[in-house]
């Protein structure tokens, strides 16, 4: 790493963010903003540690002896920027008193940004930095370099590029212009060919061992988490069309979605770490 101390900075900095937010959302101080509840001294001091991260991030790729930029870095570079915008724009607000706060956003405006933000953060936190991970520990498990480079490629800049603009199919029969509804259904549906592209990238990784997959954890753990990602990049765009919104909408398939989705690709890319 490039700097010990920033790392530690960067550890302690969350360890602190946490224990804030511990103490305050019980106590009722809270934005009432999905996934961003957190009132404004609290997300300065995440924007600061954010920072933290990216400098020591950024200053050890800098300082890497091997000159090609992989493409696992290219997601995490990916991660580092989108999260930093997403968080800054949307916690804008007015300061009321030193723990309370409005929004600087009103009404269906509010809403919009909001879910810009809470589909995006699952994006760039929860996505972008675990497929870094497969694109890295999958090729590195198997022992065989990834499938195609080339459409490594394909997949980073057709996933950034589309999924940022999908965030208003959380606004579903809402007072959100429909026009900005059914442009939020058809980039979640676009979002099918870049995620299943990153999935087929991985599952085809692993031609030639899969005799590998039988013996090795770490790869058991690999191919269910692509194989989840697959299946929740598609259950995803499907429940984004309205009409099977309308009957799923206030059933537990749309939590379920969340869970499959994150837990499974998060834990299971996670999992060879641990290992």
């Amino acid at each position: 790493m490039y700097s010990d101390a920033l790392s530690w900075v960067n550890f302690w900095g969350w360890q602190l963010v946490i224990v804030a937010a511990a103490i305050t959302l019980p106590l009722g101080m809270t934005t009432s903003k999905e996934y961003a509840e957190l009132e404004w001294p609290i997300d300065i001091a995440i924007t600061l540690i954010w920072v933290v991260f990216g400098w020591n991030m950024i200053g050890t790729i800098l300082t890497r002896r091997e000159r090609h930029l992989y493409v696992a870095i290219w997601f995490y570079l990916a991660t580092l920027v989108t999260v930093a915008v997403l968080h800054i724009v949307n916690s804008f607000s007015l300061p009321l008193t030193f723990m309370k706060s409005y929004s600087f956003y009103a009404s269906v405006q509010d809403a919009l940004v909001q879910w810009w933000y809470g589909h995006n953060a699952v994006a760039f936190f929860l996505t972008t930095p675990y497929l870094g991970l497969m694109y890295y520990f999958l090729p590195k498990a198997a022992n065989r370099p990834v499938y195609s480079y080339r459409l490594s490629i394909v997949h980073f800049w057709s996933l950034i590029f589309i999924y940022i603009w999908a965030g208003p199919h959380h606004l579903l029969y809402t007072s959100l212009p429909d026009w900005a509804q059914a442009l939020g259904t058809a980039f979640s549906i676009m979002l099918i060919a870049p995620s299943w592209g990153g999935m087929m990238n991985g599952l085809l990784t692993l031609r030639g061992a899969w005799d590998k997959v039988r013996e090795e954890p770490v790869l058991k753990f690999m191919v269910v988490a692509v194989t989840a990602y697959g299946m929740a990049t598609f259950e995803g765009p499907m429940l984004s069309l309205k009409n099977v919104s309308a009957i799923a909408h206030f059933t537990d398939w749309m939590p379920e979605l969340s869970y499959w989705g994150g837990y499974y690709t998060m834990g299971g890319a996670l999992s060879p770490i641990l290992c």
